[in-house]
C-alpha cells in the first residue's frame, strides 16, 4: 500500500477518524490498522512479521536475569537470521558459487528463479529490533510489559516500511500516554502540511525525474562523460526527494496521531563534509550506526588508526544494509573513506592552525561544491545495475574526453541547477519556518489561506489520480 496511492489516502482517512471516535481504543486502532497494511502487501510475509515480533518479545523478558547473553544472542539470531536469509542468502550463495567455480542446482525448489521476494520494511524493523534487544540488556529501557503496545511500537505504518527507525525509550512513553492525546488544530493542520509536501516531492518531482533516470541508468555503457555526470546529478536528487518524501509524509501522519516521529534528513546536500552529510542524510539509521556499530567498535575512544578503521567499519556494515550487492558495499565503504579523510584532514588543519579558514564563508561554499560531487560519485555505485556500469560510468566521468553538450544536455543540466535551487529554498524555509509561519497566520486572511490550502491539495490529488503511483525507492531495502 503506497503512500502515494488513493487506496492508502482512503486508509489514513479511515484510521484517523476511528483514532480519535475511539480514545480509549486507540492501540486496538493502530494494531488492527498495522496488520491490515502488512496483510495488503502479502499474508504470508505478515504473519512471519508477526511471528518475529512476538518472538522477540518473549526473547526480551529474559535478557536481565542471569541467561541475558543468551537471550541476546538468541533474540539476534531470530532478527539477523530472518534478515540474512530474505535479503542476503542468494548473494551469499552466488559468491560462494563464484569463489568455487561451481553452480548449485536449486530447480524444483521454491527459489529455482534465484529469487527471494524482500518482506516490506524488513530492513528497518530488523533494526528497530536490534536496538531494542541491546537497550534492554545493556539497563537503558525497561521490556514492553504488552504484546500489544510492543506490535504497535515496531510495527506502525506510519513509518516501519522505510523508516524513520524509531527508538523504544522516545516512543514508547508516547503510546503509554496514547488515550490522553487531544487533536489539536495546528498539529493536526502540521501534519496536512508535511503529507502535502511528501506527495508534492514525489508526484511532482520524482515521478518526472525517475524516466530520465532509468533511461541513462538503463543504458550506462554507452553513455559519454557528460550523460554519466547528468545521469548522476539526476538520481542524487530522485533519491533525496523520494526517500525525504516517505519520511515526511511519516512525520506527518505522526502528527495527525499526535506523536512525535523524527525527521530523517536535514538538506544534506548543502553539507561540506562526510560528517555533516551523515547528520542530515537518513539520521535515524546514521544514528544507529553510530550507537550500535561504531562506538561498540570503540569509538573515538581509541588510537587514531583505530578510529579510522571503525569509521570506515561502520559505513562499510551501512552499506551492506542497503542492499545484497557489491555495489553497495564499495559505496559503503567509499563513505568510510571520505569520513576517515575528512577526520584526518580536521586534525591537519587544526595542527597547522588554519582552523579559522574552516570556518570562513567562502571555504564553506567550496567544501559544499566540491563534496556535492564527491556524493554524486559516491550515487553511482548505488544505482548503477552492475560493477560494470559503475566502473564504466566513472571512467567517463573523470576523463570527459571529447566533450559535448547538446540541447537535451543544457536542458537536463538546468533542471540540476533548478533541483540544486529548490533544495536551497528548503533549507532557506526550514530554517524561518516558524517565523513566516506566525506573519503567513496573522498577515493573510483565513479564506484566502484556505483557499490556497484546497487548491494545493486538489491539484496533487489530481496527478495522483492521474498517474501511476510507482514505489518509494527506499522500499527495497
Amino acid at each position: 500500500m503506497l503512500f502515494n496511492s488513493p487506496t492508502f489516502l482512503l486508509f489514513l482517512v479511515a484510521v484517523f477518524a476511528l483514532y480519535y471516535a475511539f480514545p480509549r481504543g486507540r492501540m486496538l486502532v493502530l494494531a488492527l490498522a498495522n496488520a491490515a497494511f502488512y496483510a495488503y502487501a502479502g499474508v504470508g510475509y505478515f504473519l512471519l512479521f508477526g511471528c518475529i515480533v512476538a518472538s522477540v518479545y518473549v526473547i526480551s523478558k529474559f535478557l536481565g536475569g542471569k541467561r541475558g547473553k543468551l537471550a541476546l544472542g538468541a533474540g539476534l539470531f531470530v532478527v539477523l537470521g530472518n534478515l540474512i536469509f530474505f535479503k542476503y542468502s542468494m548473494f551469499l550463495l552466488e559468491n560462494v558459487e563464484r569463489a568455487l567455480g561451481i553452480t548449485l542446482s536449486l530447480q524444483g525448489t521454491a527459489f529455482d528463479d534465484r529469487m527471494i521476494a524482500l518482506p516490506i520494511g524488513i530492513s528497518f524493523y530488523s533494526f528497530q529490533l536490534v536496538a531494542y534487544l541491546v537497550d534492554v540488556y545493556r539497563g537503558k529501557l525497561k521490556p514492553s510489559q504488552s504484546l500489544f503496545e510492543f506490535w504497535v511500537f515496531i510495527a506502525l505504518f506510519a513509518h516501519s516500511a522505510a523508516g524513520p527507525i524509531l527508538r523504544g525509550n522516545d516512543f514508547l512513553p508516547q503510546l503509554r500516554n496514547i488515550k490522553s492525546i487531544i487533536m489539536r488544530t495546528p498539529r493536526v493542520k502540521l501534519g496536512l502540511a508535511f503529507l502535502l509536501l511528501g506527495l508534492f516531492k514525489k508526484v511532482v518531482i520524482v515521478e518526472k525525474i525517475a524516466p530520465y533516470v532509468n533511461e541513462y541508468f538503463d543504458k550506462a555503457q554507452t553513455l559519454s562523460g557528460v550523460e554519466s555526470w547528468i545521469a548522476s546529478y539526476l538520481f542524487a536528487f530522485q533519491i533525496y526527494f523520494d526517500f525525504s518524501a516517505y519520511s515526511e509524509m511519516a512525520v506527518g501522519i505522526g502528527f495527525l496521531l499526535g506523536l512525535r516521529l523524527d525527521l530523517n534528513f536535514k538538506t544534506p546536500y548543502l553539507s561540506s563534509n562526510a560528517n555533516e552529510f551523515w547528520r542530515r542524510w537518513h539520521i535515524t539509521l546514521s544514528q544507529w550506526i553510530r550507537d550500535y556499530v561504531f562506538i561498540p567498535l570503540g569509538g573515538s575512544r581509541v588510537a587514531n588508526w583505530r578510529i579510522y578503521v571503525n569509521l570506515i567499519a561502520a559505513m562499510t556494515i551501512s552499506g551492506i544494509w542497503h542492499g545484497a550487492a557489491w555495489t553497495f558495499i564499495i559505496w559503503g565503504l567509499y563513505h568510510g573513506i571520505l569520513s576517515a579523510a575528512h577526520r584526518m584532514y580536521a586534525k591537519g588543519m587544526k595542527s597547522l592552525g588554519w582552523t579559522k579558514l574552516l570556518h570562513s564563508r567562502l571555504y564553506k561554499v567550496f567544501a559544499i561544491a566540491v563534496f556535492f560531487h564527491l556524493t554524486v560519485i559516491g550515487w553511482v555505485f548505488f544505482r548503477a545495475n552492475s560493477w560494470s556500469d559503475a566502473i564504466y560510468m566513472l571512467k567517463k566521468m573523470t576523463m570527459m574526453d571529447g566533450i559535448q553538450f547538446t540541447k537535451e544536455h543544457l536542458l537536463l543540466l538546468a533542471l540540476v541547477a533548478g533541483l540544486y535551487l529548490l533544495h536551497i529554498i528548503e533549507y532557506v524555509i526550514v530554517k524561518n519556518f516558524k517565523r513566516w509561519s506566525l506573519a503567513w497566520e496573522f498577515s493573510i486572511p483565513a479564506i484566502i489561506r484556505g483557499a490556497i490550502y484546497a487548491i494545493v491539495a486538489i491539484v496533487l490529488l489530481m496527478l495522483l489520480m492521474n498517474g501511476e503511483s510507482s514505489s518509494f525507492i527506499y522500499f527495497q531495502f
